[in-house]
């Protein structure tokens, strides 16, 4: 009667659990059928969703493994149950956020984004709240305490009402038929196939392309292999290549003011009347490009002149970039601000990893939409006591304009209507973007107002005329310009993710717009040459150019983002993929195009191996 009882209470988990796992494999499914983008090809189609099936039961097989096996230890069995409806609901939780990162910025959970979550920094560079997440908290518990009912219910199911645990193997080849036409599908170049797959979290294919070259049923691309591995890591990193040889006697400062998701358009007397008038007084780029489409990989090709594909290198090597420890080398006095925390972006690890000078940011008191406004008057108190005898190097990261898209009540709202502040959360295809991208105008124009307080604060110094002052961004913005669900950055390589406003006053130079394409990459090399008279050719330390130099019309330039990278030719962005090259046109949308790309790709591979020995010959 006891033996009945317990097996009524606790029922051997293969009775109830095919079921429970195969429900929750659909159910878990839609969260990313949302963020799927179907191919055309019907057999492709197919393909995605096989892959999203196997992938979906072999994660939610994981979670129920662990109550399976409890539940084939009578005393444990009650364990069972417990340990299905924990696991299952943890993965539940994990695929929503991850559904929701994908959607916003187009890349899955990794070990950066699990970092910032955990670090609070980028709940609140989401603009979440406390309330909004009290909110999410009581959702969770709702979730597991459905998943609890849902298992219990299917416990009291008659066993012939139940799918058997058999019906599990006639889904095990899944697993291999994914991956098999994985393998055709790269060998084939079957870029919409494969591009399907890229809203399935976590799913790794395996290729053969040079096994299957060698049968004859692939064609091998050795470039192509090179641009989608990762650049070495090895302690032995030459960098710069030669030892730099500068002479400057007494050089200039530097201000650098970074307006972070600075979008390339707002550069206009009407939205920035500030930095446009600066603009038109001194050097001005019209095609500028960042080397990333986020705050990391942006602000990496802006001070060490190197693609930003060599950033984790970098960071694993504790190595700051060549043009800072120049100017520490000469006695500059560092002068680092940031409306947001200079270390979010890991910076502390990679740009200012060797300056001893503190990243000054506000306190966790001050009101996000009046940290920029804390920062600048510091940074402009910093200036006023500079010493006349000292040069110095001054940063300036504006926040304004990243989301929420912070706007104090009493800044100058001019852009009506204008979105409330969370708005960007709730964005979606069908979003009409005029009242968020006016939030998002209205905190450029109070930025653009903090750069003309700056910019006063400087000249009043007296020290304007003998300081190199720089105006950019570290990307764009998008609000659906595209029409592809795009919103914010570190989600594509188009022009209002990647190109950026690039506005220069010199002293002594006179004003210039430059036509040509320019990058983030020849700030560096500029500045080594120009400001501290370092006699190497750029190719010793950075992958840019000189801007006041001769500039090709047209260049290859490498972008970054936390999980792909790309190639900008002019308006075409070349995408970077395990299985080949994917070629979008200026309004993104893949097209054939297979003209140049073995320059393309010759001139890329050059600036991956930038960190790498010069072969030499031997005498």
């Amino acid at each position: 009667m006891t033996h009945t009882r317990s097996a009524t209470l606790h029922p051997h988990p293969t009775t109830w659990l095919t079921a429970y796992l195969l429900i929750n494999a659909v159910g878990s499914s839609l969260p990313v059928l949302l963020n799927v983008a179907w191919p055309a090809a019907i057999d492709a189609r197919l393909f995605v969703t096989v892959a999203l099936a196997s992938q979906l039961i072999l994660a939610l097989a994981v979670c129920c493994l662990p109550g399976w096996l409890l539940g084939n230890i009578k005393p444990l069995r009650a364990l069972a149950l417990p340990s299905v409806v924990t696991l299952t609901t943890l993965w539940w939780i994990v695929l929503l956020i991850d559904a929701r990162v994908f959607h916003q910025f187009g890349f899955h959970l990794n070990g950066l984004v699990i970092g910032l979550l955990l670090s609070g920094r980028l709940l609140e560079q989401l603009g979440l709240t406390t309330v909004s997440c009290l909110a999410a908290g009581a959702v969770l518990a709702g979730m597991a305490t459905l998943q609890l009912l849902f298992a219990r219910w299917l416990q009291r199911q008659s066993i012939a009402a139940l799918p058997r645990a058999r019906w599990l193997l006639v889904l095990l080849p899944l697993l291999p038929i994914t991956q098999g036409l994985a393998i055709w599908y790269d060998a084939r170049s079957r870029a919409d196939a494969m591009t399907g797959l890229r809203p399935i979290p976590w799913l790794h294919t395996a290729t053969a392309r040079r096994h299957l070259a060698r049968l004859g049923w692939a064609q091998e691309d050795g470039m192509e292999r090179q641009l989608a591995g990762k650049p070495s890591s090895n302690s032995d990193m030459h960098y710069p290549h030669q030892p730099l040889q500068c002479s400057a006697e007494r050089p200039m400062n530097v201000l650098m003011i970074v307006v972070d998701s600075l979008r390339h358009d707002m550069l206009t007397p009407a939205q920035m009347p500030n930095a446009s008038r600066f603009a038109e007084q001194g050097w001005q780029a019209e095609q500028h490009y960042s080397t990333g489409n986020n705050t990391m990989h942006g602000l990496f090709g802006l001070f060490y002149g190197l693609p930003a594909l060599h950033t984790n290198t970098m960071i694993h090597h504790r190595r700051g970039p060549e043009l800072l420890r120049q100017l520490d080398k000469r006695g500059y006095q560092f002068h680092l601000y940031g409306g947001a925390s200079l270390q979010g972006a890991r910076m502390d690890r990679a740009v200012f990893a060797q300056v001893t000078a503190p990243l000054h940011t506000a306190p966790s008191d001050v009101a996000q939409d009046l940290r920029d406004r804390y920062v600048v008057n510091k940074l402009s108190a910093a200036l006023h006591e500079q010493p006349a005898d000292t040069p110095f190097f001054g940063f300036m990261l504006l926040d304004s304009a990243h989301v929420p898209y912070a706007v104090p009540a009493d800044a100058d709202h001019r852009f009506l209507p204008q979105a409330r502040s969370g708005d960007h959360l709730k964005t979606h295809r069908g979003t009409d973007p005029a009242p968020l991208f006016n939030r998002y105008r209205n905190a450029v124009l109070k930025a653009d107002t903090l750069i003309g307080q700056l910019l006063q604060a400087l000249d009043d110094s007296g020290r304007g005329d003998d300081t190199v002052v720089i105006i950019t961004s570290d990307h764009g913005e998008s609000f659906n310009d595209l029409g592809q669900n795009d919103w914010g950055h570190n989600g594509n390589f188009s022009d209002v993710q990647t190109r950026v406003p690039m506005a220069i006053r010199w002293p002594g130079r006179a004003a210039a717009t430059e036509p040509a394409i320019t990058s983030h990459m020849d700030i560096a090399p500029t500045l080594l040459r120009h400001l501290l008279a370092c006699s190497n050719p750029p190719s010793d330390h950075s992958a840019g150019l000189d801007l006041f130099g001769p500039l090709p019309p047209m260049r290859p330039l490498l972008v970054e983002s936390w999980t792909q990278r790309a190639v900008r030719v002019g308006p075409r962005a070349l995408l970077v993929r395990p299985y080949g090259i994917e070629v979008r046109d200026a309004d993104y949308r893949q097209i054939p195009d297979t003209t140049s790309t073995a320059a393309v790709t010759a001139a890329i591979i050059d600036q991956m191996q930038l960190l790498q020995p010069i072969s030499r010959p031997s005498p």
